[in-house]
């Protein structure tokens, strides 16, 4: 009950600027936990997604809960149930990379939307409990895209272009 009275202050206009802020300087999620335990579930460990807008080219940040598989995360475009995709997962349709904020350690990935076989395995180890499944019945017919994120291991990986807003704030 104490959680569920805390999701209002998480969905505030400014929130994600906040939660953001808060992981750069901490490397732990502020929101994650009120959510979760909100609905009932564990708290899940998070990253620092940086994408490239599909339109604009400037760069565009999210702070989310990851599953490991494998050599790869995965991330999960829930946008709280809303309609549409959330920006992000159209931006890693768009130009296929991001990068990722891990433990300290920016890593270069190739990224893709999970299908078919490949989605509903993804699914099943991403939402045992039903973590999603609240979010897939309010987002329906809207099918909540998985994200794979692989990151490409090589000595000559791109570091990620610098975030607008933290220059932004650096220079007030």
């Amino acid at each position: 009950y104490f959680y569920r009275r805390l999701i209002p202050l998480v969905m505030i206009p400014n929130a994600s600027v906040v939660e953001r802020l808060v992981f750069r300087l901490t490397g732990r999620s502020l929101f994650n936990p009120i959510m979760t335990r909100a609905g009932g579930f564990e708290p899940r460990p998070c990253l620092f997604l940086r994408t490239v807008h599909w339109k604009s080219g400037r760069t565009r940040d999210m702070v989310l809960p990851y599953l490991r598989d494998g050599d790869s995360y995965v991330v999960t475009g829930s946008l709280a149930g809303r309609p549409k995709d959330p920006v992000w997962a159209t931006n890693v349709r768009a130009h296929g990379f991001a990068w990722i904020r891990v433990e300290d350690r920016w890593l270069f990935c190739d990224a893709h939307v999970a299908k078919g076989d490949e989605r509903e395995a993804l699914w099943r180890r991403n939402s045992p409990k039903g973590e999603y499944e609240g979010y897939a019945r309010m987002a329906h017919p809207r099918i909540l895209p998985l994200v794979v994120l692989r990151p490409l291991h090589s000595e000559t990986a791109e570091r990620p272009p610098e975030d607008h807003a933290s220059q932004a704030i650096s220079t007030e």
